[in-house]
């Protein structure tokens, strides 16, 4: 068997047949790293896609309460899986925060009642309309507007519902 000579380069026949090896061994190498790379194979976690809700309301209801829960109990670590990262909050005095900042400066409830509760479903997207009667104190201020109008955004994280958006209204009056 023969050696070539490429572009005036003389390898010896030896080197050529290994390189060639090394190169096919660094190949199927590389081939069978990404075969059982963490994610690669049929049996790493995917994220699941949202579920689609009989009854978008009552999930709703579910998920409200237990916001308000969170809150009136100042559990922190809890929050921090249930907002979204990208929550925010737009208050009716025209405050706002975004997930750090509101976790940092939690609202005091000592009280809460949620009524006429709406939930709709679109997707990875639940949206939620309600009514929220609350005793507390809000930036430092008494807080109890009376049924005040609520609205809250959940997202689909592949795993679970999370609060992206809540925003609170003054009740209007005439």
């Amino acid at each position: 068997m023969a050696c070539e000579s490429r572009v005036g380069i003389e390898p010896s026949c030896g080197l050529t047949h290994s390189l060639l090896r090394m190169r096919s061994l660094a190949l199927t190498l590389a081939i069978l790293a990404l075969m059982f790379a963490p994610g690669a194979s049929a049996k790493a976690p995917t994220k699941q896609p949202a579920p689609h809700l009989a009854d978008p309301t009552r999930t709703a209801t579910k998920l409200v309460n237990d916001f308000f829960t969170l809150l009136a109990k100042k559990d922190r670590a809890a929050l921090q899986r249930f907002l979204s990262p990208a929550f925010q909050v737009q208050r009716a005095d025209g405050s706002s925060a975004e997930k750090s900042e509101y976790i940092a400066n939690l609202a005091t409830i000592n009280n809460f009642q949620l009524t006429k509760v709406r939930g709709t479903q679109a997707g990875a997207t639940l949206v939620v309309r309600y009514l929220a009667v609350v005793e507390g104190v809000v930036n430092g201020k008494p807080y109890k507007p009376g049924p005040a109008p609520r609205l809250s955004v959940f997202a689909w994280s592949g795993k679970r519902w999370q609060l992206a958006a809540h925003a609170n209204f003054n009740p209007l009056t005439g």
